[in-house]
């Protein structure tokens, strides 16, 4: 897509539109890409294999790019009806497997050609450039939002690629791994933290180039005990200490030994064998005290 971006030197938003859909399997495989390039740069010696492709190709110079082209042309061209039109449609879109009748609408096109007086020679050409788009190719509007996202999407990576990278993170989807995704914020710069139960979210959050990976990325820790830590966070405060956390969250041992291997505590400039041991030691304190008071209130009563 870069390379053709550059051959094109595009710098309109019509062209990005032909682009997200020229790129596509049926439309490069074919030639046509590159004969779009080729016009493109050339449009004074544009040659159209027929008037009626000037007609209703001009805006792409006579080559297909679109479904909506080759059902124009297939309907102008070769007189088909839009209902037979619109089998080549869902053929181009992949959700179309019936060889068949596919076939039946090739030997219907070729027949109206002759019908009509097209040589033989053109309506094979013809035929060769719309059977391409069965791999693979969009339509107009998937094309044109396409781009507008594409170009929206480049912008934001270009001037704000943090935050960007930090997006995509948070949106869990994308072709790579998460993983991959946080290497390309270090490579521009951001600073990562592992989850901190004092600056993390929920989800990863930047300020500036500081980037703290959100709770979500910790493998077994519980949705409900993450909840608990931030809304106890929103209206007590940060936490001190591993012992205050301890006391207002009470997250249970295994949870809490969970966000010490990662990290979470390390605003504390403690190990992380000296906060196991003192987690260790600080759970049995307050089992202790809580069995204590337990047993207090049973004997008053």
């Amino acid at each position: 897509m870069r390379g053709l971006l550059k051959k094109l030197r595009c710098d309109d938003y019509l062209t990005l539109v032909a682009a997200s859909s020229i790129i596509r399997p049926g439309v490069a495989e074919s030639g046509m890409m590159r004969e779009y390039i080729t016009r493109y740069h050339n449009r004074s010696a544009v040659r159209y294999l027929h008037p009626l492709f000037e007609e209703h190709l001009s805006e792409t110079f006579g080559v297909m790019v679109y479904q909506e082209d080759v059902i124009k042309i297939a309907h102008y061209f070769a007189q088909l009806d839009l209902g037979e039109a619109d089998i080549l449609r869902r053929a181009m879109s992949g959700k179309y497997r019936s060889l068949n009748e596919f076939n039946m609408i090739h030997d219907k096109f070729m027949a109206n050609c002759e019908k009509i007086g097209h040589s033989k020679e053109l309506a094979a050409e013809v035929w060769r450039q719309m059977q391409s788009f069965a791999g693979y190719s969009f339509n107009k509007a998937h094309s044109a939002s396409s781009a507008v996202e594409s170009y929206q999407s480049l912008y934001l990576k270009t001037y704000y690629p943090k935050e960007f990278m930090v997006a995509v993170i948070n949106n869990f989807g994308g072709f790579y791994s998460r993983e991959l995704y946080f290497l390309e914020l270090l490579k521009w710069g951001g600073n990562i933290h592992p989850p901190c139960i004092n600056n993390s979210d929920f989800n990863t959050n930047i300020s500036g180039n500081t980037v703290y990976a959100g709770f979500i990325h910790i493998k077994g820790l519980q949705e409900l005990l993450i909840e608990k830590i931030l809304d106890d966070r929103k209206s007590k405060g940060s936490y001190l200490h591993l012992q205050e956390f301890i006391e207002r969250v009470n997250p249970g041992m295994e949870q809490l030994n969970l966000l010490i291997s990662v990290g979470a505590f390390n605003f504390t400039q403690k190990s992380k064998k000296r906060l196991l041991w003192e987690a260790n030691f600080f759970t049995e304190k307050s089992v202790k005290i809580a069995a204590g008071v337990h047993l207090c209130l049973k004997q008053k009563q």
